[in-house]
């Protein structure tokens, strides 16, 4: 009897754990700066795509040529961090110079199109939101590890720069908005 005991509270203690590792590497919070990380991983492709808004409207590597940097943010309905951050992003797509354009994708566009497009609307972020397809996984979705992710690319698709992996460890709209400008400044440099 004891025996069985000890395996139940074993077995909800196994459970518990990974919830909770898989919760983390869902969403997350990360106040480092990406640049500073060094990754020499894979490089993430936004090369040869195609794929939809949420509004229905197509979406490839064309949409991306007249800009020198296309920031995009990856985000989920579920991910609170990606929703709180969003009227921060909306500040920053407002601010950023004429050849930098701003995109985001919904991991669960396509599933949840309407809860979506309400968070957004709640939120407050107008930028065009990408739902995923089979190339934009092979491009680019699969070197995403957690959300929020934004990763930067230039306009032939090639990733510049380190991602950006989780939130900035604050909830001041203007601090977090001044946060991804440096980050997109960066990337310009790193282009010139």
């Amino acid at each position: 009897m004891k025996r069985k005991l000890h395996i139940k509270r074993f077995t909800l203690l196994a459970a518990v754990l990974l919830a909770l590792a898989i919760a983390l590497t869902g969403c997350g919070k990360d106040s480092s700066n990406s640049e500073s990380k060094g990754s020499n991983g894979p490089k993430a492709s936004l090369k040869n795509f195609e794929t939809t808004t949420l509004d229905g409207e197509k979406f490839t590597q064309d949409n991306l040529k007249d800009y020198d940097l296309t920031v995009v943010n990856v985000w989920s309905t579920t991910c609170g961090y990606c929703i709180d951050e969003m009227p921060a992003l909306e500040k920053l797509k407002n601010q950023l110079p004429s050849n930098v354009q701003f995109v985001s994708i919904c991991l669960d566009g396509e599933a949840s199109p309407d809860t979506a497009k309400e968070i957004l609307s709640k939120q407050g972020l107008t930028a065009k939101t990408l739902v995923p397809s089979d190339s934009l996984n092979e491009g680019l979705l699969q070197y995403v590890s957690g959300t929020p992710t934004t990763v930067f690319f230039d306009k032939n698709g090639k990733q510049i720069g380190d991602p950006k992996v989780g939130a900035f460890s604050t909830h001041d709209t203007d601090a977090i908005t001044e946060l991804y400008m440096n980050e997109v400044n960066s990337r310009l440099k790193k282009l010139s």
